[in-house]
Order: C-alpha cells, then sequence, then structure tokens
C-alpha cells in the first residue's frame, strides 16, 4: 500500500476513536449519578430507623414529646352517626301532655268521634262529651253514655267541622273535620249472575246460620229460654219466619192455623268465603204463601264485614224478589254464624257492624224496599249501636214467656223458635207483629 493510501484510512480511525471516548464518559457520569441515587435512599431509611427508634425508646419511658403527636384525621366516630340518625323522634307539633287523641272519620253525612289514649287503647268508662261546630253556624252535641270512647252524630251538614270532647275533668282535646255528602247508591245489573245455588256450593260449610233448635239453646244459655207454659202475648198479628230448615210447607194449612204472616229467609253469604247464596226453599215459600193469602216479608243472613258487601246483600234481595209482593220490610238477620271455627264476620266491632247494618238498609230503601234489622237481645244491646239504626224496623229475639225486657223500640217480637204450626213439620219460629 502506498503513504498516500494509509493516511486516507488514518481519518476513520481518528473518528472511531473520538465515539469510544465520548461513550465512556458518558457511562461514567451515569454511574456516578446512581451513587449519588443510592446513597440518598440509604439516608433515608437510616433517618427513618433512628426516628422509628426514637419513638420506641419514647414509649418505653411512657413519654412523648408535644411536639412528636400528629392531629388525627377528620372523620366521624360512632357517637358522631348517633347524633345522625337517632334524633329525638317525638313530633313537636303533637300534643300529648292529656295521654290522650281525638280521631275524627266521617262517612256519608255523619261523624264519628273516637278518643284513644296516646297508646292507642280504648279509655274505659270514661264519660266524654262533644261539641261540634259545623258549617252555617250549625252546633251539635252528643254523649259518650257507655264510656267506650266512640260518640256518633249522625245526619250532619256535610261540611267543615271543628270538634271538642271534654271529660268533665279538666281533660279536652280538638281536632277538626270535614263531613263528607252521602253519596247515593246506583245497583249494579249484574248482580243476579254471582248469586250462588246451593248444588254449587258446599252448604255444611257456608250455611252456619242457626237452625231454629241451635238459637233455642243460645238463648237459654244467655238465661233467656221459653219458660214452661204458655207465653204471654201483647196484641198483635201473629207470624212465622222459615227457611230451608223448615223443608215442605202446606202454606193454606198455614193460614187455615190463624198465621197471617211470614218472613221468608231469601238467602245468606257464605260464612267462610262469603259467597251469595239464595235459599233453596224461597222460591216456593213466596209462592206458597202469597197464594196462600199470607202476608210476607224476607231476610237475609249477612256475613258481610264491610259496607260495600252489605249493598251488595241488599241488591241481591232485589234481585231475588220485587217489592211489590211484600208487605213486610226487607230484614238483615245479625248473629253469631254458629261456625265452630268462627264466621268471617264473627268478629266485627260493633262500630263496624252497625255501619253494615245502616248501609244494607239504605240501599234496600234507596230500591224501594222498607228495611229493618233481625237480632236478639244480646246483639242489639252488646254489638251494635242500636241508635245509628233509628229510622229501621225493628225485629227483636228474645225466648221469654213473660215478655221482652229489651228497652229499646221494636215492632215485632220473634217469642219462640219451638212453636207449632199444622202445614209446617217440626218446630217452627213464632212471631208478633205488635199493635201499639
Amino acid at each position: 500500500m502506498k503513504r498516500g493510501d494509509r493516511r486516507i484510512w488514518l481519518i476513520p480511525a481518528l473518528i472511531i476513536g473520538f465515539n469510544c471516548l465520548a461513550f465512556i464518559i458518558l457511562l461514567g457520569m451515569s454511574l456516578n449519578r446512581d451513587r449519588i441515587r443510592n446513597r440518598g435512599l440509604k439516608d433515608t431509611v437510616s433517618t427513618v430507623s433512628e426516628d422509628e427508634t426514637e419513638a420506641s425508646e419514647a414509649g418505653a419511658d411512657g413519654e412523648q414529646r408535644e411536639e412528636d403527636i400528629k392531629p388525627e384525621a377528620d372523620t366521624p366516630r360512632v357517637s358522631d352517626y348517633d347524633d345522625i340518625f337517632y334524633e329525638d323522634e317525638t313530633d313537636p307539633g303533637l300534643d300529648m301532655s292529656s295521654g290522650f287523641v281525638l280521631l275524627l272519620t266521617s262517612s256519608d253525612s255523619d261523624l264519628k268521634i273516637q278518643i284513644v289514649s296516646s297508646t292507642g287503647e280504648m279509655p274505659a268508662d270514661m264519660r266524654w262529651t262533644a261539641e261540634a261546630d259545623g258549617p252555617d253556624g250549625d252546633i251539635y252535641e252528643a254523649s259518650d253514655n257507655d264510656g267506650d270512647g266512640i260518640i256518633y252524630l249522625g245526619e250532619v251538614t256535610p261540611g267543615d267541622y271543628d270538634v271538642e270532647v271534654t271529660n268533665g275533668s279538666g281533660i279536652t282535646e280538638t281536632s277538626s273535620i270535614t263531613v263528607k255528602p252521602r253519596i247515593k247508591y246506583t245497583p249494579s245489573s249484574g248482580i243476579r249472575s254471582i248469586i250462588m245455588q246451593e248444588k254449587d256450593i258446599d252448604a255444611a260449610v257456608e250455611d252456619t246460620a242457626s237452625d231454629p233448635g241451635e238459637r233455642e239453646a243460645e238463648a237459654e244459655s244467655e238465661g233467656e229460654g221459653t219458660a214452661s207454659g204458655e207465653v204471654v202475648l201483647p196484641q198483635g198479628s201473629i207470624g212465622i219466619d222459615v227457611s230451608k230448615y223448615n223443608k215442605e210447607i202446606d202454606w193454606n194449612r198455614v193460614r187455615a192455623a190463624g198465621i197471617e204472616f211470614a218472613i221468608i229467609r231469601a238467602g245468606y253469604r257464605g260464612s267462610s268465603s262469603g259467597v251469595l247464596v239464595e235459599d233453596p226453599y224461597f222460591s216456593q215459600n213466596l209462592a206458597g204463601a202469597k197464594a196462600a193469602g199470607v202476608k210476607t216479608g224476607v231476610y237475609f243472613f249477612t256475613q258481610a264485614i264491610t259496607p260495600d258487601e252489605a249493598r251488595e246483600e241488599a241488591e241481591a234481595v232485589a234481585a231475588l224478589v220485587n217489592s211489590s209482593d211484600l208487605a213486610l220490610p226487607v230484614f238483615l238477620d245479625v248473629e253469631s254464624s254458629g261456625n265452630s271455627n268462627g264466621g268471617r264476620a264473627d268478629g266485627l266491632d260493633p262500630v263496624t257492624r252497625t255501619e253494615i247494618v245502616r248501609s244494607f238498609c239504605e240501599t234496600a230503601e234507596e230500591l224501594g224496599y222498607k228495611a229493618g234489622v233481625y237480632a236478639n237481645k244480646t246483639w242489639m244491646t252488646k254489638y251494635l249501636n242500636m241508635d245509628r239504626l233509628q229510622p229501621y224496623m225493628k225485629w227483636l229475639a228474645q225466648y221469654r214467656a213473660s215478655g221482652p225486657t229489651y228497652n229499646g223500640d221494636y215492632s215485632i217480637w220473634q217469642y219462640t223458635s219451638s212453636g207449632y204450626v199444622d202445614g209446617i213439620a217440626g218446630r217452627v219460629d213464632m212471631d208478633i207483629f205488635i199493635t201499639f
């Protein structure tokens, strides 16, 4: 190779050498930076270790410098949640100082006033009086004579009322209510389609109304059984009431025996399911009595548990008989179901039961019938508010030879369930329509 050629190769060698030197310098700088960072980490670890040692030593000595105490985070405590979620639940707007609460309800132009204790119990044997100031200056007054904590005001003018009750011993409560107007009942055109026949139901389960013998036993258990000897009857017309339990009846013989009227069971509401059922002997009894010249009325055994069901029962009667066929009212039979397991309506309170009877009677009269209620003395005294039923005829059952001891008004007295009448096999209920 020539000398000129060797100079040419020297230039690449210098470039390569320069690049290698630069690489070595950069590598050295990087290693030195890593050593400095590692030394800093080591110093940090050492510092933390020393702090922990000091803290441990301080804990061992039972002392801690105030400047070493760090403030706690601002987080809620359990007691803070107690303050948030368990505040005093007493309503500051409810005055419970007297220990009594005044409850007001209204349905169909009437007013129910009820006083209960702050725990919801009825005040026993406490006589209250009430004054209700209504629209147009109307003022109504009434008293809780039986001490059950309930006062009724019937047939009051619809509108706003301010009510005040007092017990005469310094306890007074006030409240307000709007009395609703009476709503006229409109019968349904489809009621006939839901009245069942006994062949379609389990009558042993549904028809548990007492037969004559059972009612006699019930009366005797209450000390009201028929005494020996003849019953002393007031002046009036003699009649009977009948149902399927009396089976086939020869109505011509019945009329010849001196029976002037008959109250015939039209049907009943099942004491278990509440189904409406026609008495299987109703049609033939009605036709036979009418043909024989016996004046007729009808009754329906109720197991209604609401006023709406009572209206339905009145409508069912209207579907079974025309008002023109009746000389006596349509009666709602209110008594125990006779079901050992309890009928669906047996446990009703007197307030609800009274409103049910009232609804039946109102509906029957709106449909063009005279209306009344049948019950024994015990039920009229304890289980119904007869003041609320004042407009309707009363048919009283009380089996006593010397006459009823019931102090309320009544027009028909059922004086025995052990009567015998020619044309009827077995015992039959006997009644007298009293002439006053």
